[in-house]
């Protein structure tokens, strides 16, 4: 559980501790700002303490004219000061926004986390503070979030670290103000223009006048989510892979706590490349209930038969079956072997082995074909006294998620072979038989 601390180093001290870091480097983000300049303070305190290098990184997003310019003077001449190896970075902000669109908010954050990401070392400490994180548990509450965005700002996201998220904005101004310590102001943090600074001005005074113990209920309520948001995360996980089949679809979402479902949902939407929000999760859950398929950016989402899976539009090829690897889908192929029956054994041991997947080869009139699945297709298999509907033998006995890549052979009398089905009667292989053809299908070029 977290707890709010009213003095900045301790916060910092106890963040380092529980986290274990030490010995290493980390990377200040430096604005000028109240919260950045006491973040470097502290970590510079306790950079003995815990043996750690600290420097410095100030992003120039040039959008404020002279103010900007007057923002990293600033930090120059404090980072000089205060012995600190301090990097300048220039963003085009503006230039994002033209490319990209999105809100200036949006657009600075971007560039911003680019600039970490290129240009400092080790760990990078922002200096968000739990007054910040208040106001973005706010944020996503008004535009729609579920519990990891309700969670806040987590306080470690790979090497991004946010030590001050238990200290208040007012807390860290009255800790500089009491140490003389000099910082600059963003008047855009003022201006109601800003969704964020109208949260600030507007309505958290008005919340605080109905909790006056507001930051410590919500610094306590997020570290609660985040705790929940946690454990759902994995017991989600979990159960996606066990319902994940060897065909890629998801079976036995059903069966699980609608909790569950909405992040199975979630992940299998993200693994498609599709949106996932609120809309399309709800859609696909609605899906499950009644079956059928739904179109999400010109993908088909499908339920059948408990099954749950994507149907892309696969632009197969023809291609004439030659001995050794035919391919016609990305990521399959079906690999024809020739066995003569004066290799016995071998003839042998592959017609037990393989029965569904041989044929007489000397049985195939002109050129054998490798092709998709087209209508209209029947099939007297051997064993078997009439055709069968390959459409009914698909709806009946083939997992829907196989069906787009399903391999079919045929000659100029017909269909000789399907896969997962069988051969034909008048291909099969008999006493008679001479060369056996073997087909067997990989699902992978390292096969």
């Amino acid at each position: 559980m977290q707890y709010l601390h009213r003095d900045p180093i301790q916060a910092v001290r106890t963040f380092l501790m529980q986290e274990r870091i030490r010995d290493t480097v980390i990377t200040a983000a430096l604005s000028g700002g109240a919260d950045s300049v006491c973040l470097l303070y502290c970590l510079l305190a306790l950079r003995e303490e815990c043996g750690l290098t600290i420097r410095a990184l100030h992003v120039q997003h040039g959008l404020r004219g002279e103010e900007s310019i007057r923002d990293e003077q600033f930090c120059r001449k404090l980072a000089a000061e205060w012995h600190v190896e301090l990097t300048v970075v220039p963003v085009d902000v503006a230039g994002y926004r033209r490319e990209h669109g999105g809100s200036v908010e949006e657009a600075a954050r971007v560039c911003r986390y680019k600039a970490f990401s290129e240009c400092a070392d080790g760990f990078v400490a922002t200096a968000h503070t739990a007054s910040d994180n208040f106001e973005t548990m706010l944020f996503r509450l008004t535009r729609g979030s579920g519990l990891k965005g309700l969670g806040g700002i987590p306080p470690v996201r790979d090497r991004y670290l946010r030590p001050l998220l238990t200290v208040t904005r007012g807390e860290i101004e009255q800790f500089l103000l009491g140490k003389e310590i000099p910082c600059v102001t963003d008047s855009t943090n003022f201006s109601p223009e800003y969704t964020r600074s109208y949260l600030r001005q507007y309505v958290v005074p008005m919340l605080r006048d109905v909790n006056p113990a507001l930051d410590r209920t919500a610094c306590e309520t997020a570290a609660l989510l985040r705790d929940e948001e946690d454990y759902l995360a994995a017991q989600a996980d979990a159960a996606y892979e066990q319902a994940r089949q060897p065909d890629g679809s998801l079976r036995g979402l059903t069966l699980l706590h609608p909790a569950l479902q909405r992040r199975c949902v979630r992940r299998f939407l993200q693994e498609q490349g599709l949106p996932d929000g609120f809309t399309q999760v709800a859609a696909i859950l609605s899906l499950m209930q009644k079956g059928g398929r739904t179109e999400l950016n010109g993908i088909w989402i499908c339920f059948s038969r408990g099954h749950l899976f994507a149907e892309r539009q696969i632009n197969a090829v023809e291609t004439v079956l030659k001995i050794g690897e035919n391919s016609i889908f990305p990521g399959h192929f079906v690999r024809a072997e020739l066995i003569l029956r004066s290799d016995a054994e071998k003839f042998s041991n592959v017609h037990k082995k393989f029965t569904d997947s041989v044929l007489d080869y000397d049985t195939i009139k002109g050129y054998a074909v490798l092709h998709a699945r087209k209508p209209g297709l029947k099939i007297r298999t051997d064993g078997r006294q009439h055709h069968v509907s390959v459409k009914k033998w698909l709806n009946d006995s083939c997992l829907p998620a196989r069906r787009q890549t399903l391999h079919f052979l045929s000659d100029a009398q017909g269909l000789l072979w399907v896969e997962g089905l069988g051969t034909a009667a008048h291909a099969a292989v008999t006493e008679q038989t001479q060369t056996m053809l073997l087909l067997r299908v990989c699902h992978n070029f390292n096969t």
